[in-house]
């Protein structure tokens, strides 16, 4: 492998990460005209495994102003405030296109996920076309944790 097909290969990881970046901080602080930045213009989202949370929204998203609109009808209630953290991204590129999966952690809430995302390579750069988030709640590992823990110090449970 050259030295150019290496640097154009951590070139576009380094984008690909970026846009987790500007996802995160697009909810964060409720600035929803930057998931244009983020998105391509014919995305399909899934975010069914978070339905009961969206007001009657429709949980399957298609296209960038759908998902503009979903954001702007889900999200006033919480306002700026969130805090996500996106890390753990797994990245396979296969040229112009990525599979990607993140771990995603909200500070305030006992609540993360993980992303499965699609990304391709477009005129304005990297964007995601595909996203399905896959709800994770801490508070349920956290007690069957503890239960195994507590089990081996031989504390009652």
């Amino acid at each position: 492998m050259s030295d150019t097909n290496i640097s154009q290969i951590c070139l576009d990881r380094l984008d690909i990460l970026d846009l987790f970046a500007r996802y995160a901080h697009a909810v964060d602080v409720c600035e929803w005209e930057m998931l244009r930045d983020v998105f391509s213009d014919d995305v399909e989202a899934d975010y069914t495994t978070v339905a009961e949370y969206t007001q009657n929204h429709a949980p399957i998203l298609h296209g960038i102003e759908e998902i503009l609109h979903y954001f702007r009808t889900v999200m006033p209630h919480i306002g700026p405030g969130l805090t996500h953290f996106m890390t753990n991204h797994l990245i396979k590129l296969a040229g112009d296109e990525a599979n990607i999966t993140s771990h995603n952690h909200v500070l305030n809430l006992a609540q993360g996920g993980v992303y499965h995302t699609h990304a391709r390579r477009t005129p304005k750069g990297w964007r995601l076309d595909r996203l399905r988030f896959e709800v994770r709640y801490f508070d349920q590992v956290a007690e069957k944790m503890n239960r195994h823990m507590n089990a081996i110090d031989g504390r009652s449970v």
